[in-house]
């Protein structure tokens, strides 16, 4: 593909006009339509100005081939602004990231199991079975939602990011070719909803080759059948059926009745909310189904003021992701500009970044080295 051609592709995929495309980067309508034609070439300062409005690399404008397929999956679509922005930001985002693990020493690629099974006959069993193979497999304990994020992030190598839009209820995940599995959650969201909805995903991730076997490309939204699986294994995930019935039992005492107050303290332990917490008990038998309703009505319909636990917001950049931009600005492999590309600031916001993290850490002369004892 042409330089014009690829143009055109990462402009209709980040859901831009020309005429929009044009008021973002002041280059005329005109103009931009002969680059698309390959009537003529952008200058370099125009090429940097149509990379960054389109958020890509500029040499994804010089790639031979076509583009990799790129397929969102979202639960819902966004409603606070185009579908097609946010998803460019988190291709852009996980782009940045392989590029980073690439500079800083071949990256290892992703551990990611995949499920097998058919889409038509893949059933609620299937994904309480699939929590509980993958709760195993990476030793997560009866208490999973407090360690999911970082075995997911550290040992399987799955790109986990967060920014913020509309409605809170929604999240997405996407598979490459190029930098593997990754999932975008909603930094508006409270830590114990990100956890949830990060179970949710990896649903679909583990499953991506059951029902996306056939995928078109661009935004997909899930179906109601899916979500029910989704919903299903990332509670068996996150509240394992024994751990759960233990923590009740503790909880319980010498009582014959659970009030909020309870629920509220063995939700905490779990990572998780409350009304997912109830979902469970009523699921596992622990609470009648009609008390279950009762319970979960009376929450939803309140502002939810019981829930006091200290909320921690998300990190703008994955943690190992700015250790790795850090690395490759103190190796002398990106400058100050690529690096404040890569944590989304300005150039003078990098600048003074790094004067305080030199402060930090002090002269190298001051760092200790340490012996690594014979075994």
């Amino acid at each position: 593909m042409t330089i014009g051609t690829r143009l055109k592709w990462a402009r209709e995929a980040a859901g831009l006009t020309q005429r929009q495309l044009s008021v973002e980067t002041e280059i005329g309508v005109s103009t931009i339509s002969e680059f698309e034609s390959d009537t003529r070439g952008p200058s370099a300062l125009q090429m940097v100005q149509l990379a960054a409005a389109l958020q890509r690399s500029v040499d994804f404008f010089h790639q031979p081939g076509a583009p990799t397929a790129e397929v969102v999956l979202w639960r819902q679509r966004p409603t606070d602004a185009p579908v097609e922005r946010i998803q460019v930001q988190l291709l852009q985002l996980a782009e940045q990231f392989h590029r980073l693990e690439q500079l800083c020493g071949n990256p290892e690629p992703p551990q990611l199991e995949f499920a097998s099974g058919d889409a038509t006959t893949f059933s609620l069993r299937k994904a309480e079975g699939l929590a509980h193979e993958f709760r195993n497999r990476y030793a997560l304990g009866e208490r999973p939602g407090q360690v999911l994020l970082r075995v997911l992030e550290d040992v399987i190598g799955v790109k986990v990011f967060f920014l913020d839009f509309e409605p809170s209820g929604t999240a997405a995940c996407t598979l490459s070719d190029k930098f593997g599995p990754a999932i975008l959650l909603n930094g508006k969201n409270v830590s114990w909803r990100r956890n949830f909805d990060l179970a949710h995903e990896l649903f679909h991730l583990l499953t991506w080759k059951v029902f996306r076997s056939h995928s078109s490309l661009g935004t997909e939204v899930s179906t109601p059948r899916e979500e029910r699986l989704a919903d299903c294994f990332a509670g068996h995930l996150l509240v394992p059926d024994d751990a759960l019935r233990a923590a009740i039992t503790r909880q319980q005492r010498e009582k014959t009745t659970l009030d909020f107050d309870d629920l509220f303290d063995v939700a905490r332990q779990f990572a998780v909310s409350v009304p997912a917490l109830v979902f469970r008990c009523q699921e596992e038998g622990i609470i009648h189904r009609d008390a279950a309703d009762r319970l979960l009505t009376q929450i939803l319909g309140r502002n939810h003021f019981w829930e006091k636990r200290k909320n921690f917001p998300p990190p703008k950049r994955p943690f190992r992701f700015e250790a790795l931009a850090f690395e490759a600005i103190g190796k002398g492999l990106i400058g100050t500009g690529k690096f404040a590309d890569f944590m989304g600031i300005s150039r003078h916001q990098a600048m003074k970044l790094l004067e305080e993290k030199e402060d930090e850490f002090g002269q190298e002369g001051n760092i200790v080295e340490v012996e690594i004892a014979d075994s």
